[in-house]
């Protein structure tokens, strides 16, 4: 008769999934929930709708969704996008109060250390179970969210470049909360306190989100676009940079909003005009350049949680 056994890091990963069972249980029940509407949005829910009219953003959107469940359709679509995209703030906050802060303030952490398993693969343990679930569940919503896209991908609220959707419909979407995750580590080693590290937490995650959507533009070579006076340029499809007015010499300067005035152009020596995007073909490149990025902050951040350990275990 032959018994199971167990490593010290098999019992060490139960043992993280048993303590925060209520967590799991709760990212379980929202990925299911959000998986459920996307599930309705790609299938019963866009079944019978119709869009008409222009359908591109950046210009004049004179697109609507009319049929039966329109509204509904619109609304859920806009709550979805907006339950993915919190993700990375449900993670840092997670890490820095539940997974560590409150370890790191009641001093249980330091316990753990004395038993058989070494705080580095404590730590260790610690950060992959939950990156694990948070990897397999945001890639879950984000493939149905893809596919919901493409289902309708004319809508402004399907394309990559309209505010708020590119960060749901790419890798991106699942290297922000691992980046979220070690940051909350980090801030509970420094501050050891729940409600200071799951605020530092959050502020330092949208910190990073808002700088990454301040340089996406120029992470990837883009294109400009250049027509003469009268023609002017029609319009784009892409991510939105720069315009202006182009000069005799080719120099780029600021519109001086006198399109119509060729006494005015003269004197401004504008002999075009020109605007700046990234094009809908550069979403992937952007995506992973920025994935890299997001890969590599989290691997400094998860670098400088060890060090803080080791720190942490010196008499």
């Amino acid at each position: 008769m032959s018994t199971a056994t167990f490593s010290p890091s098999t019992g060490l990963t139960w043992t993280v999934l048993k303590v925060h069972r209520l967590a799991l249980w709760l990212w379980v029940a929202y990925v299911a929930i959000t998986a459920a509407m996307l599930l309705w949005l790609w299938g019963p829910g866009f079944s019978g709708l119709h869009i008409a009219g222009r359908c591109v953003a950046g210009v004049t959107n004179t697109c609507t969704v009319t049929g039966p469940g329109a509204g509904r359709y619109e609304y859920l679509l806009m709550l979805t996008t907006s339950l993915i995209t919190l993700v990375p703030a449900i993670a840092a906050a997670f890490a820095g109060g539940v997974l560590f802060g409150r370890e790191l303030e009641r001093g249980t952490a330091t316990l753990a250390w004395t038993q058989s398993v070494s705080p580095a693969r404590w730590l260790t343990t610690k950060l992959t179970v939950p990156a694990a679930f948070l990897v397999v569940g945001t890639g879950i919503l984000v493939a149905l969210r893809r596919l919901v896209a493409s289902e309708a991908s004319s809508l402004p609220s399907n394309q990559w470049f309209t505010e708020g959707i590119y960060g749901v419909l790419g890798p991106t979407a699942v290297a922000l909360p691992l980046l979220g995750l070690a940051l909350g580590a980090l801030v509970a080693f420094i501050s050891r306190r729940v409600i200071t590290s799951m605020c530092v937490s959050l502020a330092l995650t949208g910190i990073v989100i808002t700088a990454l959507g301040e340089i996406r533009g120029r992470l990837w070579p883009a294109v400009t676009v250049t027509g003469n006076v009268r023609e002017g340029y029609r319009g784009f499809t892409g991510l939105f940079l720069d315009e202006g007015a182009v000069t005799g010499s080719g120099a780029h300067i600021a519109d001086p909003l006198c399109r119509d005035s060729t006494n005015c152009l003269a004197q401004h020596d504008v002999t075009g005009f020109y605007r700046e995007f990234q094009p809908s073909s550069h979403f992937w490149p952007l995506q992973l350049v920025e994935t890299g990025i997001l890969l590599g902050l989290t691997a400094l951040t998860v670098t400088a949680v060890f060090a803080l350990l080791r720190r942490n275990l010196r008499p």
